[in-house]
């Protein structure tokens, strides 16, 4: 696991890295134009980085550890379940927002990086926690009682492909649009649901 900064300037730079990681890709952007953006000096940078990859990771980690934390805190929530599920439609909008194909290319092709395995780590650490939530809610009659957990489990892992396909990817305007359709079609299936602004 990659340290988490403390220093304010550090987290500036984590900051700005993520807007143009988001944006360029992890292999277009350098440490130069990093400090640049974040007005830090190299020296700064190094002093809290020892690497641009490492940026990266940090960076994820946080992601991971704040949607786990929002996640977890909507589960808590005494509400419906369904709308336990638009709140968490809600979050993967935000935490996708902006995200570039070139992103999501770098750190999925690249071997060397080990973005890739770390991504993975996580999720299956995420998806031991979402699965016993739709075990629960399943038990409890909020989702399908016909349908298997493996079933979901196995969607979850083919989402993932979705995501890097070429191919489906040039059929949307970005990145944020496809992962937003694989999420609903996940949740509601072909059929018909009411749809607030953030899902239209």
């Amino acid at each position: 696991m990659t340290a988490q900064p403390e220093s304010p300037k550090a987290l500036n730079i984590l900051d700005t890295a993520k807007r143009l990681f988001w944006k360029h890709g992890i292999r277009r952007v350098t440490v130069e134009e990093i400090c640049r953006e974040a007005e830090a000096s190299k020296m700064t940078f190094y002093r809290s980085f020892p690497n641009k990859i490492e940026v990266a990771k940090a960076v994820l980690q946080r992601l991971f550890d704040e949607s786990m934390e929002e996640y977890r805190a909507i589960m808590a929530e005494d509400i419906p379940f369904e709308e336990k599920v638009r709140k968490q439609l809600l979050l993967k909008f935000k935490g996708t927002e902006g995200i570039s194909a070139e992103l999501v290319r770098d750190i999925y092709s690249n071997q060397e990086w080990g973005l890739r395995e770390y991504m993975e780590q996580r999720t299956e650490e995420a998806l031991k926690v979402i699965m016993n939530d739709f075990i629960e809610a399943q038990k409890k009659g909020w989702i399908r009682r016909d349908i298997r957990p493996g079933f979901i489990l196995y969607l979850f892992h083919r989402m993932q492909d979705w995501v890097t396909d070429e191919q489906l990817l040039s059929s949307y305007a970005d990145t944020q649009e496809l992962i937003m359709e694989a999420v609903r079609f996940f949740f509601y299936g072909v059929l018909p649901h009411e749809q607030k602004n953030h899902e239209s």
